[in-house]
């Protein structure tokens, strides 16, 4: 290149590079979106809201089979693995992002047959290089959306860790609770057998009517009827589990049958919203680095209005019978956009469009998520009350069970008054067998709203 295209290729780039300050100006830096928590929110204990530190939440449960479950589904569960290799997938988009330089060898090889009959051999190789300037930051944006992105895949293996969590964890206590309730009517079949015995004797010395025998007889026939129903329910969550585990129902090689006792939390309800709920939350995190994606999008698309510069090189090397030649080429080139270029202003205000609902969006979704754990401290602490209620209230009716069953022997009380107890008691257990799943579930609920345990790994589980 002689020395005057040298001159002419210096101003270009300097013009070029002052253009690109000036676009780079205009473009507002970005600020991370910012959600002011009302004073309510705060604990009465603690200057700022308080974040549970219980990643491993479940344990509290002190349920070795829980722990177990959650264990394997972690590690083999096939949405989470599914999960994962969208991040990997993003990972690869962002590597297809153009590079700044890049070589371009090609070869080849040529024979030709000559006027006097003899054949020619040319051979060439070529060694390509471009260097595209990226002075207005189009390359560097979409780079930079893709890495937002790939983050915006890994904040999704959390939530998809989360909803595992969830279910896993909502599946075994629905388990527990159908298994109490099996026992429950096995134990009610048992006691109502025995008032049927007791009031068919009471009808062979005519202290009975016949009609005492039937409505007893009756109650037996109606907690048999319920047995089957809550065995199906019980299969039907022990494949639940066997599917969130990545196993075929049937084949889940855990015991599930025993003991059987309904998970019990005791977690005080009194933990506000924590203080970083925007980054515990995949769901706020996927909403937070998706507006980032489309703002850095708008930059990108900004890029493509002004005319770009590459500088670009070629080296070739011929042989042509034994003689051989170079030949090379280095110099700018400078690419305007197509004129008029009214679509691509168009398509930058799409993406300033799409800029705002994302933060729109973003908004929406920390106003949900305050939401979903202000709703489960509510559902947690109202059923931790009703809890201890139940429990008292079946004490209670266990023992007038007991005394009726004293005095009807003596004569203190009549047929009715047993059955109307026993069936007080075996509403009562009922109810807070109900209660429990209740407090389980809400328990869980909670955790999950709070983004407890999104990033549990297997250390954590050891």
């Amino acid at each position: 290149m002689t020395g005057q295209g040298w001159r002419r290729a210096s101003r270009v780039f300097s013009v070029l590079t002052g253009l690109s300050v000036l676009a780079g100006c205009s473009d507002d830096p970005y600020k991370t979106p910012v959600f002011a928590f009302l004073p309510s929110y705060k604990s009465a204990q603690e200057s700022a809201p308080v974040l549970l530190s219980n990643a491993d939440w479940w344990k509290t449960f002190n349920d070795p089979t829980l722990n177990t479950l959650i264990e394997t589904g972690l590690e083999a569960n096939l949405n989470l693995d599914i999960a994962k290799e969208r991040v990997i997938e993003a990972e690869a988009i962002q590597r297809t992002v153009p590079r700044s330089a890049f070589l371009s060898p090609r070869a080849g090889i040529r024979r030709e047959r000559g006027e006097t009959g003899g054949a020619q051999t040319q051979t060439e190789a070529s060694l390509g290089f471009e260097w595209i300037l990226d002075i207005y930051g189009g390359r560097r944006a979409q780079i930079d959306a893709a890495g937002a992105r790939i983050e915006v895949a890994d904040a999704e293996v959390d939530a998809a860790r989360l909803l595992l969590l969830l279910n896993i964890s909502n599946a075994y206590v629905d388990l527990r609770f159908q298994q109490t309730s099996l026992q429950l009517r096995r134990s009610e079949l048992a006691s109502r057998r025995q008032t049927m015995e007791l009031i068919e004797r009471l009808q062979a010395g005519n202290a009975a009517t016949q009609v005492d025998v039937v409505k007893a007889r009756a109650l037996v026939s109606e907690t048999r009827s319920e047995i089957p129903e809550i065995s199906a329910a019980i299969d039907a969550a022990k494949n639940e589990i066997a599917v969130l585990l990545g196993k075929v129902p049937g084949g889940l090689g855990i015991n599930l049958d025993a003991p059987v006792r309904q998970p019990r939390a005791s977690l005080s309800p009194e933990v506000g919203i924590p203080a970083d709920l925007l980054r515990n939350r995949p769901d706020i995190r996927v909403a937070e680095r998706s507006y980032y994606a489309a703002f850095r999008d708008v930059a990108g698309a900004r890029a493509d209005l002004y005319p770009q510069l590459s500088l670009s090189g070629t080296i070739t090397q011929t042989a042509l019978s034994g003689s051989r030649g170079t030949e090379y080429f280095f110099g700018p080139a400078l690419t305007f956009p197509i004129l008029p270029n009214s679509a691509r202003r168009a398509s930058v205000e799409q993406r300033q469009s799409l800029v705002r609902q994302a933060h729109t969006q973003w908004q929406l979704t920390v106003l949900e998520g305050i939401r979903d754990v202000e709703t489960s401290l509510a559902e947690y602490a109202a059923s931790l009350s009703s809890q201890r209620a139940s429990e008292e209230t079946v004490r209670l009716y266990q023992e007038v069970v007991t005394l009726t069953r004293q005095v009807v022997t003596r004569d203190g009380a009549t047929i009715r008054d047993l059955i109307d107890a026993e069936q007080n008691v075996a509403t009562a257990n009922t109810t807070l067998a109900t209660t429990l799943r209740r407090v389980g579930r809400s328990y869980v609920g909670l955790n999950v709203n709070l983004g407890s345990g999104h990033a549990v790994g297997e250390e954590q589980l050891k």
